[in-house]
């Protein structure tokens, strides 16, 4: 029960570093500071190193925080959580990806900013890029999913899930930048709402676990 007190001790300032980080983020896109032309340096780096192998993996591992990948893997996790009788996992899964995609949405529309130019781009992006979709959709589905796992593991299995977990949700953050999708900040931006909105989640379904009848033990 400490332990369990303290990570929600740390969790909290976690999460108000987290907001301030996207918050300054956002406001230094839309004044067009000195973080706009380094974003724009390194897309075009990123670029003029790019072959036809990489973008193919790239469009594959990508697609994994498509829309439709989205729905058909966060569904399978809710549908199995729900059979399992673990509930409250059920409705953080859900509301850590609808609440990432409404906090995007806003974002998105709230700082405005265009994506990187076609000449430095793989594929062709609609609307705004702050923050990444992608990169947020990652954290929050595969993300909070990770967790539920690790929770159950131990020792070096546990270390090697994790390592291979950041390494899953990194990935498509980072080919958002090498196909031109998004710029640096805008993918960074988008790993730190995801991770924000999936830990609210979190607490949201252990509160709702906590003081709803037949609880389900976590």
């Amino acid at each position: 029960m400490l332990s369990r007190n303290l990570q929600r001790l740390a969790g909290a300032p976690l999460c108000a570093v987290a907001t301030l980080v996207v918050a300054a983020l956002g406001l230094a896109v839309y004044a067009n500071s000195a973080l706009v032309r380094v974003d724009v340096a390194i897309v075009r780096l990123v670029h003029r190193l790019g072959s036809e192998e990489v973008t193919s993996l790239a469009r594959d591992v990508t697609g994994l925080a498509a829309t439709d990948s989205l729905v058909l893997v966060g569904s399978a996790a809710v549908a199995a959580l729900l059979l399992r009788g673990s509930w409250h996992r059920a409705v953080a899964i859900a509301l850590s990806v609808a609440g990432t995609q409404a906090v995007v949405f806003g974002l998105k529309a709230l700082v405005g900013r265009e994506r990187p130019p076609g000449s430095t781009a793989w594929v062709d992006a609609a609307g705004h890029a702050f923050p990444s979709a992608h990169a947020a959709s990652g954290v929050a589905l595969y993300g909070l999913l990770a967790f539920f796992l690790l929770r159950r593991l131990r020792g070096g299995v546990r270390v090697a899930v994790f390592a291979l977990s950041v390494l899953a949700v990194g990935s498509v953050g980072l080919t958002r930048i090498y196909l031109g999708a998004h710029y640096p900040s805008d993918v960074l931006a988008g790993w730190l709402v995801g991770a924000v909105v999936a830990a609210a989640a979190w607490q949201v379904g252990r509160v709702l676990r906590d003081r709803l009848p037949h609880a389900v033990p976590a």
